[in-house]
């Protein structure tokens, strides 16, 4: 057992290897450790990760091609048994997951074996499980061929309720190409249901899920965020809710929450019946490491009912730090062993935490939807509440500027296609004119 001294350690600490630092849920997890003196590596795919700018990484290793490749990389960089493996996505969670068994014996694993971690990945599979544990699950459709296809979306109350479409197992492609969502909107119109689905199927292999929306406002969207020992005990446990942007509550239609900023804008809330929910879950799964299970309430019964579960650090990580629970340190300390508290729920309400860049990006987007003036004003009046951000830190300034950069090129891009498309259609304009004056010219 190690003897800690003023937060630090008198021995060789663990090194901590995030898999995947292209996300904030993964700068939350660099920036917890390393300030702490861990060393921490991150490990990437993506040259242009916003992560790899950070001062608290000790050094980036770049890894490439399919498993095998990443399996061999990851296996030159054991210096000892202690390391541990911290995947913050879902590629990296799987592989772990996959290959527990033998990269087990070169690392400290954060997360269980594939025999586990797949009910959870597996949306139908998970669902399954919640319902065997007492908790409420949406009506689903998971069509296994073309005619299950036709009978599903034959089943459809599309006049009364809506719909989205979801991958079964996430993966590296996307529902929703666009944006890069591993769910999009069903659509309206039966036609148009069973096109999406065909679609989705054409570049997944496999048909999509057709997932009943609970009906709510993004802002009655509970996640539970806990970090939960290999005895399946949370240590660390705590609620959030989705903050919704005004423009939302302007429209009548099911928008995706993803597309009216709902991922972006959060706050921490008690819920002692979803902790308790989720708890009872994460016992029937057998599962241990970092996990939100998020429900819903229904605006129908306000019943809480089950919308996903992330078996990893998620993208509101850092507000865990601003409560005082921090879950990357809680993650490391549990499968370190170090010795920790007993877990506690007491935390403050109402702490905030937003994505500066993609909230200017989400309102830019709707601007349709609401007045700029009314949506930042209703931001700005609240803007003491905010304690935690997504890259933004006067400390470790260089992932944020280049999350801006990112925002700013895709700001551009679009710009760029609107001065284009307004050139082209005066030219147009310009020149019908010009053939209208010559033809009367030439009548004369």
């Amino acid at each position: 057992m190690m003897t800690r001294v003023h937060g630090t350690s008198a021995a060789v600490q663990p090194r901590a290897l995030v898999l995947g630092i292209e996300h904030p849920r993964a700068l939350a997890v660099v920036r917890s450790l390393g300030r702490r003196g861990i060393p921490v590596v991150g490990v990437e795919r993506d040259p242009s990760a916003r992560g790899r700018g950070s001062r608290y990484l000790q050094r980036v290793v770049m890894v490439e091609g399919g498993d095998p490749r990443t399996l061999s990389g990851l296996e030159t960089l054991a210096a000892a048994p202690g390391d541990l493996l911290i995947p913050t996505n879902d590629h990296f969670l799987s592989l772990v997951s996959r290959h527990w068994s033998q990269l087990a014996q070169r690392f400290t694993l954060t997360v269980p074996p594939w025999d586990v971690l797949e009910r959870l990945m597996d949306k139908p599979s998970c669902y399954r499980l919640a319902e065997g544990a007492g908790l409420r699950t949406p009506g689903v459709f998971v069509p296994g061929d073309a005619a299950e296809l036709d009978a599903a979306v034959c089943a459809l109350d599309l006049d009364a309720q809506r719909y989205i479409l979801s991958v079964r197992l996430p993966g590296d492609v996307p529902a929703d190409p666009a944006t890069g969502r591993m769910t999009t909107v069903a659509g309206e119109d039966a036609e148009v249901v069973r096109a999406r689905c065909l679609a989705i199927a054409a570049r997944t292999g496999e048909l999509p899920m057709i997932v009943e929306v609970v009906p709510g406002r993004s802002d009655r969207c509970v996640g539970v965020s806990m970090v939960v020992g290999r005895d399946q005990v949370p240590v660390v446990a705590y609620c959030v809710r989705r903050l919704q942007l005004r423009l939302y509550a302007s429209d009548s239609r099911f928008v995706h929450p993803y597309e009216l900023g709902a991922n972006v804008y959060c706050e921490s809330v008690h819920d002692d019946e979803a902790i308790e929910a989720a708890t009872r879950f994460v016992r029937a799964a057998r599962f241990y490491g970092a996990i939100t299970v998020e429900f819903r309430r229904d605006a129908r019964d306000e019943r809480l009912t089950l919308i996903k579960v992330d078996p990893r650090v998620v993208r509101a990580t850092s507000l865990s730090t601003a409560l005082g629970l921090d879950v990357p340190s809680a993650l490391y300390d549990v499968f370190t062993g170090a010795p920790r508290p007993a877990a506690t729920r007491s935390y403050p309400e109402q702490v905030a935490w937003m994505w500066p860049a993609w909230y200017l990006h989400t309102v830019g987007q709707n601007r349709g939807r609401a007045s700029l003036i009314r949506q930042f004003w209703a931001v700005a009046k609240n803007a003491h509440r905010i304690r935690a951000f997504a890259y933004l830190s006067v400390h470790d300034p260089r992932p944020a500027l280049a999350d801006l950069a990112g925002f700013a090129g895709y700001w551009g891009a679009s710009l760029r296609r609107r001065l284009s498309g307004i050139i082209r259609r005066s030219t147009s304009a310009l020149g019908i004119m010009a053939r209208g004056l010559r033809r009367r010219s030439a009548a004369r």
